[in-house]
């Protein structure tokens, strides 16, 4: 830990000095150093404990590891290496100002995303989540002129999610009179519940999640990555420590498949209709938390009716989505920084036939494609089956009340991954297949080998897992056997499932791989113009736009969705010009936040008269202030 954290530590000196390189060398050093820690406790017997022992209130804080600290913290060594040697990369590509501050605050965050999986504190804890929280908000705001409002709402929201946090932290001590965390099992309701909706605020559940599609679009390529992929996970983190050691109610876990309903639902369907790259990408990212959380709602279903078998395949397919996710969504959005260096532009409606000029980045992206839609070879299909059966083996229930929610899990689950395969289509095709539909992707060209390094490592993981099955279950189990899952019901209800899927898809991967031979050898491949039905003058504005490939869609969720649109039409008798936009708008924010905060500016300017700049008046607030305190400590004086 300490040699890990000391290494850490420094590369935040060369990060001052603009020395990328030297700050990437570090980070992966570190990064091998603190895996290697938590390798040890995840996967043998070996435990870090400290005692710190400290003056005042705070007295002796734990610091230590456990096998799920120690997961997310394998995952956070793998991840964060990564998206720091792809940011080496991207900032050469994408030059911008501020470079210094941005990789200091890059690696504040990771230190910060660190440290908390080794807090065992409430108030230490917190102080790490808040330096998260706030490094990761300069880092989204490197581009200051087009990023700070969405990078403010980011962080107003976030210190929302904290003051849940604080007050739940605040109640659990006046509780069990201890910041430990030993003391949160069996804890009261309400920081019980307080604490959860801090958690959600930074896993991006819903309604907490409109910071997401905010800030993903104007932060740079490596940090979405991070973010979307590792960070929120922080967030999970402390919603899986707080189930594990408290008892939940039908009533309760029923809200929380809803809750998870709704954020698989309204982030594919948003994803579905969005025409930026990244602005879907984070959308997609609210859908898979959503996903996650159902997995625990079946886990957290078959632990209150007695259904091992159902309780252990929903934590396994929470426990396997969440491992996979930090792998496939870096990647995407590492792919969508090689299409925005390559094009200039994250408008999917101005680009088109990238497959040809970005060769390496289409074929890696297509990978995430499958995995990200659930589909064999990919690594979501791994984990999406194992909820799936979880929600199966929740047919069984007895309880009525049980049996709707494994029914309504089960359907959304199954509604959901159909519309994510339809918007994830809908990407690839329209960004890597047909023609160029502007200047800016005529000219594109592929990356260079630097910005395909982390994309290439994560792709290859995607594919390792999503064949090999039993590979990821075997990572993920001392974490299930920490959360006193039973290991046969694993190897006889998925071990088994997962061993069938790697014999499959082998064969597969072999097939098409002799049927490539053959093609290459065999077929002679001739380029002709596309057949155009006819028309001897085609052009790129006649493909499918974004909305025109989910109209029929688009249609039936409209209730669902806000897009205003905007007509402009030439009154002649023949008009001769005709303008139609279309734009997504996130209705929570738009019909909710928005009015929020504007109401709330509406408020606080009725103050701005007080400020006339006089100082009697200034003097007078002061006296009058001073006079109603004295009032106030008379009457609790009586």
């Amino acid at each position: 830990m300490n040699v890990g954290f000391i290494i850490l530590l420094l590369a935040l000196l060369p990060a001052l000095f603009k020395r990328s390189g030297w700050f990437t060398a570090l980070w992966i050093a570190a990064s091998l150093v603190l895996g290697y820690d938590y390798a040890r406790v995840f996967f043998g017997n070996d435990s870090y404990s400290y005692l710190l022992s400290t003056p005042g209130m705070l007295g002796v804080i734990p610091l230590g590891l456990n096998k799920l600290s120690a997961f997310f913290g394998l995952i956070f060594s793998l991840g964060l290496p990564l998206g720091i040697l792809y940011g080496h990369f991207y900032l050469k590509q994408h030059h911008s100002i501020g470079i210094s501050s941005h990789l200091f605050w890059l690696g504040v965050m990771g230190i910060s995303m660190h440290g908390l999986l080794w807090m065992q504190h409430s108030v230490l804890f917190f102080m790490f989540w808040e330096l998260m929280s706030l490094s990761s908000f300069f880092c989204v705001i490197q581009d200051r002129s087009h990023s700070l409002k969405a990078g403010l709402n980011y962080l107003i929201t976030m210190q929302i999610g904290a003051a849940f946090l604080i007050a739940g932290f605040a109640l659990n001590y006046l509780h069990s009179g201890s910041f430990d965390f030993s003391h949160f099992a069996g804890m009261g309701r309400l920081p019980l519940m307080l604490l959860l909706i801090g958690f959600a605020f930074k896993a991006g559940f819903f309604p907490f999640y409109s910071w997401l599609p905010q800030a993903h679009p104007v932060a740079p390529s490596h940090v979405s990555g991070i973010m979307s992929g590792l960070m929120i996970k922080t967030g999970l983190y402390g919603i899986i420590a707080l189930i594990s050691c408290n008892q939940f109610t039908l009533a309760e876990i029923a809200i929380f498949a809803l809750i998870g309903l709704l954020s698989a639902f309204l982030g594919v369907i948003h994803c579905l209709v969005e025409s930026n790259l990244k602005s879907a990408l984070a959308y997609s990212s609210i859908e898979n938390m959503g996903i996650i959380g159902l997995g625990l709602c079946i886990g957290l279903l078959g632990k209150l009716t007695g259904h091992p078998v159902m309780q252990t395949l929903g934590f396994v397919g929470a426990m396997l989505h969440t491992l996979f996710h930090s792998i496939f969504k870096p990647l995407l959005f590492y792919l969508s920084g090689n299409v925005l260096c390559a094009t200039g532009t994250l408008n999917i409606d101005e680009l088109g036939g990238l497959k040809k000029k970005l060769p390496v980045t289409a074929k890696l992206f297509l990978l995430g494609v499958l995995a990200i839609s659930a589909l064999p070879l990919g690594n979501g299909f791994i984990s999406e089956f194992a909820i799936l059966m979880g929600s199966f083996n929740g047919l069984q229930n007895a309880s009525l009340p049980a049996l709707i929610i494994s029914i309504s899990i089960l359907a959304g689950i199954t509604f959901v991954g159909a519309l994510a395969l339809i918007a994830f289509t809908k990407l690839y095709a329209i960004i890597f297949q047909g023609e160029a539909r502007s200047s800016k992707t005529i000219a594109a060209k592929e990356s260079g080998i630097g910005m395909l390094v982390s994309p290439i490592i994560l792709g290859f993981l995607v594919l390792l897992t999503g064949i090999f099955g039993n590979l990821a279950l075997w990572f993920i189990r001392p974490v299930l056997g920490w959360m006193n899952l039973d290991p046969r019901i694993i190897n006889s209800n998925l071990g088994l499932h997962y061993q069938s899927f790697t014999v499959v898809f082998s064969i597969l991967l072999l097939l098409m791989g002799l049927l490539w031979l053959i093609r290459r050898l065999y077929v002679k491949e001739q380029t002709n113009p596309t057949w155009g039905c006819g028309y001897h003058l085609p052009n790129p504005k006649m493909q499918y736009s974004s909305m025109a490939y989910v109209q029929p869609l688009e249609y039936f969720l409209k209730p669902f969705i806000l897009i205003p649109h905007k007509r402009e039409l030439d009154n002649a008798a023949f008009p001769k010009s005709l303008q139609y936009s279309e734009e997504l708008k996130d209705f929570l924010f738009s019909l909710v936040i928005l009015p929020l905060t504007k109401m709330i500016d509406r408020f606080l300017k009725l103050f701005n008269k007080i400020h006339d700049g006089k100082t009697s008046s200034y003097i007078a607030y002061s006296l009058g202030f001073l006079v109603l305190m004295l009032i106030w400590v008379l009457r609790v004086a009586k």
